[in-house]
């Protein structure tokens, strides 16, 4: 029988192990890099109201742990709150015991009785949280370019930024976040571990006294032998106005007399179109004749645990501006309570529950439903790849509507 409960500081010298062997590339294995990550966690779980450590107990002892996050979401036009895990670690002689399924179902129930009604992660293989429900959020693209090719433009108000400004930095993020759906609001972690970290160079966008854009870059050796080959990878890059985006990008630019390539990491599916020549470095062709310009990856995850506390959630969100009632039946094999249908009349977008008649059923399960609503597939192409049916093909237009989105979902935060 599983026990799970926050994690006590007796049983810490425990998780740093489990941690260690799970993760062998974050080289904790000395004595004083278990320290330093043991007094991290201890600081964390004492005092960080966001990040909360639990463990998975069987006859007393630890055989797993994870980091449970109480998140601010920006989901469209509302914050909620969404549970968030990460450092899932599962003891070496437990595998295949259930216990990563039984930490997960904890995951999920936490957060569904804290009322939230979204959950997500970054999997650690896709194929296994997609069987528990989680769906594929949006994909990440990383260019590898030379400055020659980011745009040049004005670059005067481009300047260094160091702790002492953390907090104008944290209202920069959290004001793009509040505009953008899919980011997390800030408390200051994550933009504070790049201002603390001396491998970690800040830069921002300045008009008057207020930042109004920045980015978060490290040098990385381009080459044993020779230390004059640099690259630098972008870490975070947050702009609010085009001026911004336009001086951190000849920033970039003018580091062409030393620097080899610019490493970035985007979300934006348009960013290519930035570029006058967005080809990256492996001079490869995808027939017939298409330029190789990046590498796109799957990452975060979402999952809706409670259907109808999503829509309560956004019972003021405009869904299409479509006028139908829906029934959405959804199958859900791992977290039973949130399978079965739910109806729903919109109302000139707005969402109304309670009812009882529909014009429309669709049927799908809960990861593509929560890829749908997140606005990361839309409904026709879950129909067309058999992911999805609708009673009435003629109405797939009206469904595809409902749920299709001006941009996908954004989210820069590291967990």
């Amino acid at each position: 029988m599983s026990e799970i409960k926050l994690i006590p500081e007796e049983d810490f010298d425990d998780l740093i192990t489990i941690v260690a062997n799970a993760y062998p590339g974050f080289e904790i294995s000395k004595e004083e890099d278990r320290q330093k990550m043991k007094e991290r966690l201890l600081k964390m779980q004492n005092e960080d109201e966001v990040r909360h450590l639990y463990g998975l107990y069987r006859e007393g002892n630890l055989l797993g742990g994870m980091i449970l996050f109480d998140f601010q979401l920006r989901l469209f036009s509302v914050k909620t709150l969404a549970g968030g895990v990460g450092l899932v670690a599962v003891d070496l002689l437990h595998k295949r015991e259930k216990v990563c399924k039984d930490m997960i179902t904890f995951f999920v129930n936490h957060y569904k009785e804290k009322g939230a009604c979204m959950t997500l992660l970054y999997p650690f293989r896709p194929d296994f949280y997609k069987e528990m429900g989680f769906g594929f959020g949006t994909k990440m693209h990383q260019y590898r370019l030379t400055p020659q090719q980011l745009p040049k433009g004005e670059k005067s108000t481009i300047q260094f930024i160091d702790s002492n400004e953390k907090q104008a930095i944290i209202d920069c993020y959290n004001r793009y976040a509040e505009k953008t759906h899919g980011m997390i609001e800030d408390d200051g972690n994550q933009l504070g571990r790049f201002l603390d970290n001396p491998d970690f160079r800040v830069i921002c966008y300045k008009k008057g006294d207020k930042i109004l854009g920045y980015l978060v870059f490290t040098f990385k050796k381009g080459g044993e032998e020779s230390f004059i080959i640099n690259d630098i990878h972008v870490e975070e890059f947050v702009y609010e106005t085009r001026e911004a985006l336009t001086g951190l990008l000849t920033f970039l630019h003018s580091q062409k007399d030393q620097i080899r390539y610019i490493i970035i990491d985007t979300q934006d599916e348009y960013f290519h179109s930035l570029l006058p020549d967005p080809r990256n470095d492996s001079d490869l062709l995808i027939p017939s004749v298409y330029h190789v310009c990046h590498t796109s990856g799957v990452g975060l995850m979402y999952r809706v645990m409670d259907v109808e506390k999503f829509f309560a959630v956004l019972k003021d969100h405009n869904f299409g501006n479509q006028n139908c009632a829906l029934k959405i039946c959804v199958q859900d094999s791992f977290h039973k309570e949130n399978e079965g249908d739910t109806i729903i009349h919109f109302k000139d977008g707005k969402p109304h529950l309670g009812k009882k008649d529909y014009e429309i059923e669709i049927s799908l399960d809960i990861s593509e439903f929560s890829s749908l609503v997140m606005g990361v597939i839309p409904f026709k192409q879950l129909y067309r790849y058999g992911l999805a049916d609708i009673s009435d093909v003629n109405r797939i237009d009206v469904v595809d509507a409902l749920f299709r989105t001006e941009e996908k979902p954004v989210c820069t935060t590291r967990f």
